[in-house]
């Protein structure tokens, strides 16, 4: 396929342009195969991203110059190599590998090729236990490597979560023997149920903006202030409406942002969040929007679903799949902030009912205690300045809802006591 003296003279200019230029080397780490697993019944997707500027070395042939007119070109004889390059086996006996389907990814040097393979097992072979051949690029280029992830594999429960590393090929290694785990019941809809709840319990963000929806749900506002607390089912009413807006509102954006329909910057999100939290804050402690809290929910739920849509990635899953991985990872958020309100709501509600001045104290130092932590994290967000402090949050959170039930506590006994000592009325005509 290749020439000898060709091999020859490229492998002794890819060598003299590494030695070259180190320093340039060293600033900008050399382009990298990447091979993504997608596990499906009797074989695996295996989809690539080979760097033109490496396989060209391999194929003995200018790639990088022209990407846009690359596949015209030279997509057959790259199936070809492909096909010739890349294959599995299960105990000595190879599988069928279908014919690639190619496209170009960059429109300059940099730019890689992208193949689709699917892979199949003999049948009646087990196809989740397997090697994987490959020396694509790898014959030629002993300096290259190729990163092999698994990024789906839905019976396991992997599945729109962030792949994970099954190993590393590089010169002379050109295989790698893979052992997917065994199916689980369940399998990806309880890991991603899973993945959500975890997305909120670890979230100091998201939790500290649900905590402070849930604060002011219960309160009456009079005169552009805060005032008495609303009769008890009126106040269950308030905090099921502004969660529920809160959950259409992230619904919404997650579902857009997870199919790929609206796309943000992940910085410019990080830093929307912790505005809306810096906003949840001051309303806490003066109402900002007294007649507006149902779409206040709503919108600042939409920011935070922009977030939730970074921890769930569909690519690889059928659209099928698609759906249920966005249900099960909404569903686990929805499970989370029912389990928090459960916990956190009855404690203020004893608190405002027994101790209105003391829950007056709560409300405020909790909106300017979250007020100076939501700023922090728009400075170091927005690169404006680091906060080490702000390490300290992710330790604080859990104690939350203890010192909130303390505080209910306390205010149980006060009052208790109080009524306790209080003068009875003397019986009429004593």
């Amino acid at each position: 396929m290749v020439a000898p003296v060709s091999k020859h003279l490229r492998r002794w200019s890819l060598a003299a342009a590494l030695l070259a230029a180190p320093a340039t080397a060293a600033a900008h780490p050399l382009p990298e195969t990447r091979a993504w697993i997608d596990v499906m019944p009797g074989g695996v997707h295996l989809l690539l991203h080979i760097p033109l500027n490496r396989l060209e070395f391999a194929v003995g042939r200018p790639l990088a110059d022209h990407p846009t007119q690359l596949l015209a070109r030279d997509g057959e004889m790259l199936t070809r190599y492909l096909l010739q390059h890349v294959g599995a086996r299960t105990a000595n006996v190879g599988w069928l590998v279908e014919r690639p389907v190619l496209s170009v990814l960059g429109t300059d040097r940099r730019a890689e090729l992208v193949a689709d393979l699917t892979l199949r097992a003999p049948v009646g072979m087990d196809a989740r236990r397997f090697t994987l051949l490959y020396d694509a690029v790898l014959h030629e280029v002993r300096t290259h490597r190729v990163e092999v992830m698994l990024r789906n594999d839905w019976a396991a429960g992997q599945a729109a979560q962030p792949p994970r590393l099954l190993g590393e090929l590089r010169a002379p290694m050109h295989q790698l023997d893979i052992a997917l785990p065994a199916p689980r019941v369940g399998g990806a809809i309880g890991s991603l149920v899973a993945a959500g709840t975890r997305h909120i319990a670890d979230g100091s963000d998201h939790l500290l903006f649900l905590l402070l929806l849930i604060l002011v749900a219960p309160l009456r506002v009079r005169a552009q202030r805060w005032r008495e607390a609303l009769p008890l089912r009126e106040a269950w009413r308030g905090v099921v409406r502004v969660v529920t807006g809160f959950t259409v509102g992230h619904s919404v954006t997650l579902a857009l942002g997870s199919l790929g329909v609206v796309h943000a910057p992940s910085t410019w999100v990080e830093v929307a969040v912790a505005a809306t939290i810096v906003v949840a804050a001051v309303h806490a402690i003066r109402p900002l929007f007294a007649r507006a809290e149902l779409a206040m929910a709503v919108g600042f739920g939409l920011v935070h679903g922009l977030a939730f849509a970074a921890s769930l990635d569909g690519a690889g899953l059928s659209a099928w799949q698609q759906a249920q991985a966005l249900l099960a990872f909404n569903g686990g958020i929805e499970l989370m902030q029912v389990a928090i309100v459960a916990v956190v709501m009855p404690a203020l509600i004893v608190v405002l009912r027994r101790a209105p001045a003391a829950y007056a104290h709560l409300r405020v130092g909790l909106g300017a205690a979250s007020g100076a932590v939501a700023v922090g994290w728009l400075a170091d967000r927005s690169g404006l300045a680091t906060v080490p402090a702000l390490a300290v949050v992710d330790t604080l959170m859990p104690w939350i809802p203890v010192a909130v039930w303390s505080a209910a506590l306390l205010s149980w006994a006060y009052a208790s006591c109080n009524l306790r000592h209080a003068p009875r009325p003397h019986p009429a005509g004593s």
